[in-house]
């Protein structure tokens, strides 16, 4: 899977998504699974998006890095802050890492009273902006892959409950049949008898 990505950046997103998106397909079926996958695909690509443009803002006046992220002249510092607040966020912020290192940028991740940072060169801070485009694109790849799975698991799904359907003894399908005929035969009885009580209240 990794090489069907490039990096090993992708197949962890990947495999995020698709495990959010099982979870809520065994709790609610298809229609869940797939918006399980779509939410947090939805909240993975804007903390992204916000993290590229941080990253990309306006240089402070002495160049490089934004004023709000940089740590001294030659180092800055991202906040992870919205990465770690998603379901399993630090299975992201692994992905984040594994990009970056793929893209053979110097760099570390930290804590500062409670915060998680991504530290790096800020010199690098272009090559930093260009990791998370393809992050991006990772993650939109991903979201279709993960979407095609769950549709896949769904048909398999409804085939193996086709065929133990299938395999019902005949006896207990007519069983079940019937009482499912008499079923509908009650409720429209039960939906004729208004009509019927209001015609013989009008005949008297």
């Amino acid at each position: 899977m990794a090489d069907d990505f490039g990096d090993d950046a992708g197949r962890q997103i990947f495999d995020w998504a698709l495990r959010l998106g099982m979870e809520g397909y065994r709790r609610g079926g298809g229609a869940a699974g797939q918006r399980a996958v779509e939410d947090a695909i939805g909240r993975l690509e804007a903390a992204l998006e916000n993290a590229r443009d941080a990253i990309g803002a306006k240089p402070g006046p002495s160049g490089g890095a934004p004023q709000a992220a940089r740590t001294d002249a030659r180092f800055a510092r991202l906040d992870m802050s919205e990465f770690a607040a998603l379901e399993d966020g630090q299975r992201i912020i692994s992905a984040v890492d594994a990009k970056l290192a793929a893209n053979d940028i110097w760099h570390g991740m930290t804590e500062d009273g409670g915060t998680p940072w991504l530290v790096f060169k800020t010199a690098d801070a272009p090559a930093v902006t260009s990791a998370f485009d393809q992050l991006v694109s990772d993650t939109k790849e991903a979201a279709s892959r993960a979407a095609e799975r769950m549709r896949q698991e769904q048909v398999r799904d409804d085939r193996s409950r086709a065929a133990d359907r299938d395999r019902e003894p005949l006896k207990d399908r007519a069983e079940r049949a019937r009482r499912a005929s008499d079923v509908q035969s009650h409720d429209a009885e039960r939906g004729r008898a208004p009509e019927q009580n209001r015609a013989e209240t009008r005949s008297k």
